[in-house]
């Protein structure tokens, strides 16, 4: 039977991971097939990168009074597996929020919008359970392309909203829900 201590260190370490496997095919599957993405010829680049020469199926830019919004989130929920634990840490309240329905996001921080605006990259994390319990998120603006946030880099956003990622060398194209 696994100790306390064992189970916290899983908790902190190995869940975000497995969240995150389990839940990128469910969001990817929601979202709809991806469009296809052709590259162009170009010539052997020294960088690891992904070439910025892939033609989009809808255009290259996004008109100027659009923005994506692209949202991480990971959620730790802590169960106790033995004895009484106690509960974890909390942390922070969420900084942000964003309705699907409506397509709003709401910022309780600046958020500076102007033509030059790309990506709107929302980040955060939450703890429940005996993990923990809060919420801390923080949004970053982009206004250049290509732009790297904490490892995922976004290449490129279509005229239709589709966001061209690359994390840890693969190659990711999310379609608008």
């Amino acid at each position: 039977m696994p100790n306390r201590q064992t189970v916290i260190k899983f908790v902190k370490h190995c869940l975000p991971l497995v969240v995150i496997v389990v839940l990128l095919p469910a969001v990817a599957a929601a979202c709809g097939p991806a469009p296809m993405v052709t590259l162009a010829p170009t010539a052997p680049e020294t960088s690891s990168h992904i070439p910025l020469t892939m033609a989009p199926q809808h255009g290259w830019e996004l008109p100027a009074d659009k923005y994506v919004f692209i949202d991480h989130h990971v959620h730790i929920e802590g169960v106790c597996i033995e004895g009484e634990c106690q509960p974890g840490p909390m942390i922070d309240f969420p900084t942000y929020t964003f309705s699907a329905e409506t397509g709003t996001l709401n910022s309780w921080l600046t958020v500076e919008v102007n033509d030059a605006l790309k990506v709107v990259y929302g980040n955060g994390m939450s703890l429940g359970g005996v993990a923990g319990g809060g919420a801390g998120t923080q949004l970053t603006e982009v206004y250049t392309l290509p732009a790297e946030i904490e490892g995922l880099r976004i290449v490129q956003i279509d005229r239709d909203g589709t966001a061209l990622l690359e994390y840890k060398g693969e190659l990711l194209a999310l379609a608008p829900c």
